[in-house]
């Protein structure tokens, strides 16, 4: 039994011996796990960093060539050649797709050239994302008029006005009204150009002395003389040279002559050499100096007055006559004229009793106006002088003395 026990010691010695013998050699430190993944990385960020760089040298090379492009659209459409323009911008738009600023410019290029329909597509797109933009509302707007759409003009005009501007905003509106106010007076819509020069008033800050003559400018060339006039009122202490140069205007368009000779005299003595008022101040005088109707003449000049007219008119008669190779002096009258003249014959031996009949004043002026307004009728309408000032009282009456 003891032999035995010990043959298996020595056995198991042995065995435990070779195992320990066979054991694995160590591997090479290249081969270790985790060296091969720390390897795998610096590949890895190595392929990141050069596709990196290549995609950055390709985005500098396209932002390059698309401004490249874009400068030479700039200085194609200043020098004028909007169609080369167009071909520039595009080729930027190439290299750089959404880029706003360039698409906008091509489309300013697409208005430049007279592409209506294609300027109007792009403003559009732009308008979508930007729908608040003043400039682009102003845009849209003047490409619908220039593409005889008025509403759709009258639309963007209104959303120019109060959309978002950048840096003057109160100036950039101003000027959206003022050419939207000149678009409604081509358009033939004194109604509304007149609401809006009076919101343009409104919208003035009081101490824009500029801009308040300028909407008055405005009402005046729309047909307001009475709010051109109060404006022109107000300003009458900030220049009273310019202010009373257009009240004078303003009171001479509606007629009111006493107040335009008042006013126009005042420029002129504030220095304005303006051959067009001195005109206008003679006119207005004319018309004064010949209403034989004013209250409060004297008999005896308001006699002088009317023979003057009767004077006058009955050589506006003879003259328009001439012009139409028609006798008057024939019987029995049969045209107008020769009625007129006929009736202008029988007035004369009556001149004498005028300045003590008001009435017989009355009738003689009565046939004065109507030989004025027949003629004007026949021959044309003067443009100056007594018979346009005797036609003009004709159709104002006292208004010329206000």
């Amino acid at each position: 039994m003891y032999r035995i026990t010990t043959k298996i010691s020595s056995d198991h010695l042995s065995s435990k011996s070779e195992v320990t013998d066979a054991s694995p050699t160590p591997l090479p430190w290249w081969r270790n796990d985790a060296v091969i993944f720390a390897a795998l990385v610096l590949v890895a960020a190595a392929g990141f960093g050069a596709t990196y760089a290549i995609t950055k040298a390709y985005d500098r090379r396209q932002d390059s060539l698309a401004r490249r492009w874009f400068q030479l659209g700039e200085a194609d459409l200043s020098s004028g050649k909007p169609q080369a323009a167009i071909s520039d911008f595009r080729t930027a738009l190439i290299y750089s797709r959404d880029n706003p600023q360039y698409r906008l410019r091509l489309a300013q290029a697409l208005a430049a050239n007279n592409n209506i329909p294609q300027a109007i597509a792009y403003f559009l797109n732009l308008w979508e994302e930007q729908p608040g933009s003043g400039a682009i509302n102003l845009d849209l707007a003047r490409l619908y008029a220039r593409d005889h759409q008025p509403r759709k003009a009258a639309q963007y005009y209104n959303n120019a006005i109060y959309g978002v501007w950048p840096g003057d905003a109160v100036a950039s509106r101003r000027q959206a009204r003022i050419e939207y106010i000149q678009f409604l007076r081509q358009q033939n819509q004194p109604a509304q150009a007149q609401a809006e020069a009076i919101a343009l008033v409104a919208a003035t800050p009081p101490n824009d002395i500029a801009g308040h003559f300028q909407a008055a400018d405005l009402l005046l060339q729309i047909g307001s003389p009475q709010q051109a006039l109060a404006q022109y009122t107000d300003l009458l202490k900030a220049d009273p040279a310019k202010a009373s140069l257009g009240a004078g205007q303003a009171a001479f368009q509606l007629g009111w002559f006493r107040t335009a000779t008042v006013h126009l005299r005042a420029a002129l003595d504030h220095g304005i050499d303006d051959p067009a008022a001195k005109d206008m101040l003679a006119q207005a005088e004319t018309v004064l100096s010949l209403d034989a109707l004013k209250r409060h003449l004297s008999s005896a000049e308001a006699a002088k007055r009317i023979s003057t007219a009767y004077v006058l008119a009955g050589a506006r008669l003879q003259q328009c006559a001439a012009e139409k190779h028609e006798q008057l002096q024939v019987a029995p009258p049969t045209s107008a004229l020769q009625l007129l003249y006929a009736e202008w014959t029988r007035a004369g031996s009556q001149l004498r009793r005028v300045a003590r009949d008001p009435d017989l004043r009355d009738d003689v002026m009565d046939l004065v106006f109507r030989i004025e307004n027949t003629t004007a009728l026949d021959c044309g309408e003067p443009n100056r002088g007594p018979d346009w000032a005797l036609l003009t009282l004709s159709r104002y009456g006292e208004g010329v003395q206000r």
